[in-house]
Parts: C-alpha cells; structure tokens; sequence
C-alpha cells in the first residue's frame, strides 16, 4: 500500500503540477509522510460534517465519489457535488476560512483513497506556490459546479432529470436511482415516476 501511495502521489505532482524536478521531489518528500491511505467499500462515508480543523484533503484513485448535505428541516439528503477519479475533493469554506464542514463525502464504488489534513495541505499551500495555485484552480472549478447546479435546480424537474443524465452519463450508470434524485433536487419516488413518464414519450 505504501509503494501504491508514493506512485499515485508522484503521478499526480508530475501530470497535475507545473514544477521543475528538483521541485517535484521536494514536494514529494515533504506530502507523502502526510498522506494517508486507504481502502474502502461502496457507499461509504469516508467524511461527515464537523469542525473545520478536522477536514481532509481526498484523492480518490480507483472509484468516484460525491458529496450531500443533510437538510434538517427538510429531513432529506441533497446532492452537492460529483467527482471523478483522480480528482482533488476540498471544500474552500472549511480549508481557508474555518467554517464548519456540512457535507458527507461518499464513496460510490469501492476503491482506494489518500487522504492529506486541511492542516497539512495549508502547510504544503505556503511552502509552495505551485501548490497555492493548484487549489485555488481545484476551488474555481468547484465554484463553477456549484452555480451549475443552481441553474439545473431551477429547471423544471423533467428538463433536470434529462440534462444530469446527458450531463453525468458515468454517475448515472454507477449510482442508485436514491443517488441520482438527491442530485437533481427529487425524492427517490418522484425521480422514479418522472423517469417513467421520460421513457414514455
């Protein structure tokens, strides 16, 4: 497992990251001691909400992961973001300005992930510029999903459920019908019976 951690980190530094080779492996030797490694099964919640300082920094190599938020008043789960493997998970609210986290982060297959502190990662983003510019990319793109989202929301619900699906073809194949309404704002029965009336067009 440990071999694992240090090629996947190593990749990623090399693809993801604008850095000379003597860089490359400063910043190799200073976050894999951090990182963590693990293994986990289908839809399992590998982060719950709690206290900014507890938050992590996830790589999932092998599988895709979202995340939802629990409305309490509501007493249902909304989905808020989708990614895919190979893709940094961070939430900026958490990470640069402490707020409390409020989302689940849920694995959607079985696969390994690292794992790096908010805490760490904070150390890695002053330490290194490239690093710094790296997650305030990560942050824009999320930014970017997340007005998107807002803007499928206030689609009609048959118009949402057709463009999540051609927009999300993967998600859609991985995830269970209750996955996939919590995304587009439906209860599991309402994605259902709207998927129906879809089909029968």
């Amino acid at each position: 497992m440990q071999d694992f951690k240090h090629k996947v980190i190593k990749q990623y530094i090399e693809t993801k990251l604008n850095l000379t080779t003597e860089k490359q492996d400063l910043l190799l030797q200073r976050v894999t001691p951090m990182c963590q490694i693990q293994k986990t099964i289908k839809y399992q919640d590998v982060e719950s909400p709690g206290p900014a300082h507890e938050g992590r920094l996830w790589l999932s190599t092998q599988a895709m992961v979202h995340s939802y938020h629990y409305n309490k008043v509501r007493g249902a789960n909304y989905g808020t973001q989708i990614w895919k493997k190979n893709e940094i998970i961070l939430f900026a609210s958490s990470l640069l300005f402490g707020e409390d986290r409020t989302n689940h982060i849920q694995m959607l297959e079985s696969g390994i992930v690292l794992s790096l502190s908010y805490r760490d990662a904070l150390t890695l983003r002053e330490e290194f510029p490239e690093v710094t510019a790296h997650i305030e990319q990560i942050i824009v793109q999320n930014e970017q999903a997340s007005q998107h989202r807002i803007l499928l929301l206030n689609e009609p619900s048959c118009d949402r459920i057709v463009k999540f699906e051609a927009e999300n073809p993967l998600f859609c194949t991985i995830a269970s019908v209750g996955t996939k309404a919590m995304h587009v704002g439906l209860t599991r029965q309402g994605y259902t019976v709207l998927k129906k009336k879809l089909m029968g067009r």
